[in-house]
């Protein structure tokens, strides 16, 4: 659902999804809800309702945001907060419960939790929604509009990533945006736009020296759930080597860096250099086209419709090689973050070796 509609629109369809959300409590216990004339001075509430429930009287003070992104929230329950003490001073509510609440468009888990940890209500306009009075009405769905998949979506290109495994490499780093960019080999300004996304859901955090990763788990819990793995051709391959030989030619064929043939060992194949877990009988590499000629020809494959042992991508998205690593001398492995998301989002084998490799090289993954 797009929502083009005003302020006020938007403030009238979300006030009367909250007298919704009243009138199905048990009607005995609700009288007819009335929004209240607001005459104070300052900075107002965009909506007051008045609510007799459960033999008490209760204020709800309801704030109206276009934008429900953590950083957005978490104004919002502020100006809140000094809306209720200003509210809870008048002797004409003394009487009454005030009760903030904050109205979006959609809300997402981040920010109904900020929501929660201050005693805010909420709803959206998804059908989430959290109402605590002598009990509670909490309901949550798992559906989110298009504009926030899309968000997510600029947030995680092939572009974007490159940035992400920068801040997620060093995450207690501060970066300049200069030095970023440079280490993404991004523009300045896709590094400004993908900072203004992370500060928004207060994944970073802007200090004095420079962008800072504050929540590095979050980031990349919401990344594997949105991530796919590289786009490219894929040729399944089978080859009559074995063991060290096979190592030992594949070694020499591959290479990450600039202005070469680039193939590098890739999924299941690179957690065994990395963090070894299990033996798996088939190779996998990520390359270029020209990077998947070069191995080809050197590890003698033959194209296998079934039960293949190698398994070469030639990938679009250069940017994994650059920062590919290099566990041995002349030995390269999509670097440990690539790894662990392309794992993730495999069988619950690969899923396996995705923990074992977020245990041994990314400790601050929850």
């Amino acid at each position: 659902m797009k929502y083009r509609e005003s302020q006020n629109e938007l403030e009238a369809i979300a006030v009367e999804a909250v007298r919704d959300l009243l009138r199905r409590l048990p009607a005995a216990g609700v009288t007819p809800v009335a929004e209240l004339r607001r005459t104070d001075h300052g900075p107002q509430a965009d909506a007051l309702i008045r609510v007799h429930y459960g033999g008490a009287v209760r204020l709800l003070v309801i704030e109206v945001k276009a934008h429900g992104a953590p950083r957005f929230v978490r104004s919002a329950v502020y100006e809140l907060e000094s809306y209720v003490a200003r509210i809870s001073q008048s002797p004409a509510h003394a009487a009454e419960q005030v009760v903030p609440m904050l109205a979006c468009p959609y809300l997402s888990p981040e920010s109904r939790a900020i929501c929660r940890d201050h005693d805010v209500a909420y709803l959206d306009l998804e059908g989430n929604v959290r109402l605590v009075f002598d009990g509670y009405i909490e309901r949550s769905v798992p559906t989110k509009p298009k504009s926030e998949t899309r968000t997510l979506r600029s947030v995680f290109t092939p572009k974007a990533s490159a940035i992400l495994r920068a801040l997620l490499r060093e995450p207690d780093r501060p970066w300049l945006v200069t030095d970023l960019a440079a280490s993404a080999h991004a523009s300045l300004g896709h590094v400004s736009n993908v900072c203004k996304a992370l500060l928004e859901r207060e994944w970073v955090a802007r200090r004095p020296d420079g962008i800072v990763l504050t929540q590095p788990d979050a980031l990349i819990q919401t990344w594997r759930e949105n991530y796919r793995r590289p786009g490219g051709d894929r040729f399944d391959a089978y080859t009559h080597l074995h063991g060290r030989q096979f190592d030992d030619l594949a070694r020499k064929a591959l290479n990450a860096r600039p202005g070469s043939p680039r193939a590098v060992y890739a999924l299941a194949s690179a957690v065994q250099w990395i963090a070894p877990f299990t033996r798996d009988a088939t190779r996998s590499f990520y390359t270029d086209a020209a990077g998947a000629r070069v191995l080809r020809e050197k590890l003698d494959v033959r194209p296998a419709s079934t039960d293949p042992n190698v398994v070469v991508h030639a990938i679009a998205d250069e940017s994994i090689f650059d920062d590919a690593i290099e566990p041995l001398p002349g030995l390269f492995c999509t670097c440990p973050i690539v790894t662990y998301l392309d794992l993730w989002c495999g069988n619950d084998r690969e899923r396996e070796a995705a923990a074992h490799l977020a245990r041994q090289t990314l400790p601050w993954i929850a």
